[in-house]
């Protein structure tokens, strides 16, 4: 036994390997080497810091160092009474993981060997014709000395190996092997042992008698779906999900496990959201129109969901119940349309706001298909299966415009869309020429976009080029004084400053 004495508090370990697990405590990482105290080792191992992180030191080469720690962490912790090794859900869960922890450990060398150690290793590889890696002559010595390697040993009754010991000690008692108490304790005390697709273990920790009664591609999804509806399961229950398990197929998915509890009464019926035991105001119709908008909406609204509905409850990917509840609620909603949407569109037409009617309806027929229809319920006109020009015409003439109207109207829009992607485009040069910085000779730093709008102020309104070397130069010149302002394609300033002349100029 192994003594790490520091003020205010000792620690111990069964071996020199689990010394290690000690020096993540936080009250060790924090106290001063020379206030360390290990007691139970040879004279020759100490304790001291590489680069602030804690190691030891002891006398021998890396490969008699390795083998004598890991024989003693073998021979304390994974041999039992009858002088066997034990099996991997036989070991306590702290010696278990110092192990593994130690593999880590040997990925950095300087933890165990000084640097003349380390160099006395090189040399001895070198003349072998290989290369050091400490990490190597421990994966040779755990698979020598223990009998697994790092990947740790096969999982209790699969052809699978795995490190942790959650998993081997979840499998283990799925096949119902005798875990000792001593190890579970380790798992009683701790909410968050079993974690990331184990969580079914727990189960088996708590109630012996599913052990073994279920096998474990059954039992994953049987708790996971009784954990998930917030039902315990506990001695009340755990015999009849034993003889339900009987009834599903080898690897169950989780709508098969739930449509089979459901169907017995383990699980209720889905509830609905609190927000539907709420009225909604879904208001009035302000014409004709606007009922129709939301008729056709709503319907289409319903059915496409409850074909989804129905295409997931086909594919197996919903339960039946959570295929009666998507439905369900695909109903209320059908009911809580308002007419708000429908009513814009009346007010659309109505104010011959043919910029809004087109943004709905001047697109592709699989887009809005409801409101076109609704449109050609109450006007006759169609909207669909035609020409774009054809829906486009359609669109103007609901709202009054003849032909040259409409001419008028896309020249003016035209010239506004242009207008707002000069100043989207303005905004953006602005932007990346505000990130630039230029030192005035007498406003001292100024972003680059200052620096643009200050020289253009002064009267430096033309853009010129010329060469320098293979590169192209730009500066802001003022009539035909020789004094200009540099600009930059790179840092966005000509940019800006194109931006703001073109407009100028046209």
């Amino acid at each position: 036994m192994y003594t790490l004495s520091i003020p205010g508090a000792v620690l111990t370990a069964s071996s020199l390997v689990g010394l290690f697990s000690l020096f993540r405590d936080e009250r060790v990482r924090a106290t001063e080497t020379p206030q360390i105290v290990l007691t139970g080792a040879p004279a020759c191992v100490t304790v001291t810091r590489y680069n602030g992180v804690l190691a030891i030191r002891q006398a021998g080469t890396a490969e008699q160092m390795l083998t004598a720690m890991l024989e003693e962490h073998r021979r304390v912790a994974f041999v039992g009474d009858a002088c066997e090794q034990r099996q991997s859900w036989e070991v306590d869960r702290a010696e278990w993981e110092a192990l593994f922890e130690f593999v880590d450990v040997c990925r950095s060398p300087q933890r165990l060997l000084s640097f003349d150690q380390i160099e006395a290793e090189k040399t001895r590889a070198r003349e072998r014709g290989t290369r050091f890696f400490l990490s190597d002559l421990c994966s040779e010595a755990i698979a020598s000395i223990f009998g697994f390697a790092v990947c740790g040993p096969t999982i209790p009754g699969t052809r699978e190996t795995n490190s942790g010991h959650a998993v081997q000690v979840a499998y283990a008692l799925a096949l119902d092997l005798p875990v000792p108490e001593r190890v579970l304790d380790a798992y009683r005390a701790d909410a968050d042992a079993f974690r990331h697709g184990l969580e079914w273990a727990e189960t088996l920790v708590r109630l012996p008698e599913l052990r073994g009664a279920i096998p474990v591609g059954k039992l994953r999804p049987i708790l996971g779906v009784m954990r998930g509806e917030g039902k315990a399961v506990d001695s009340g229950n755990a015999d009849i999900l034993t003889l339900l398990a009987r009834l599903l197929p080898d690897a169950p998915t989780y709508p098969e496990v739930d449509n089979l509890l459901h169907a017995h009464g383990l699980i209720d019926d889905m509830a609905l959201p609190e927000r539907y035991g709420t009225p909604v105001d879904v208001g009035q119709p302000i014409t004709p129109l606007a009922a129709r908008v939301r008729e056709r909406l709503a319907d289409h609204l319903r059915a496409r969901a409850i074909a989804h509905s129905d295409e997931e409850l086909n594919k197996g990917r919903i339960s039946q119940r959570a295929h009666r509840h998507r439905c369900d609620i695909a109903r209320l909603e059908h009911g809580r349309q308002t007419f708000e949407y429908g009513n814009s569109l009346s007010r659309a037409l109505a104010n011959r706001d043919v910029g809004r009617l087109l943004e709905v309806l001047d697109r592709a027929d699989d887009h809005n298909r409801s409101s076109k229809q609704a449109f050609r319920d109450v006007y006759g006109v169609k909207l669909t299966g035609v020409t774009a020009a054809q829906r486009r015409r359609a669109i103007f003439l609901l709202c009054g415009f003849n032909e040259e109207a409409q001419a008028q109207w896309e020249r003016e829009e035209s010239q506004r869309k242009a207008a707002r992607n000069a100043q989207s485009d303005l905004q953006h040069a602005r932007e990346v020429a505000g990130r630039a910085r230029y030192v005035g000779p007498s406003h001292g730093e100024l972003s680059g976009a200052e620096h643009v709008d200050r020289a253009i102020s002064e009267g430096f309104s033309t853009i010129r080029s010329y060469g320098r070397g293979a590169a192209r130069r730009y500066a802001l010149a003022r009539d035909n004084e020789s004094a200009m302002r540099t600009l930059s394609a790179r840092d966005g300033t000509l940019a800006y400053a194109r931006a703001l002349l073109e407009p100028r100029a046209a």
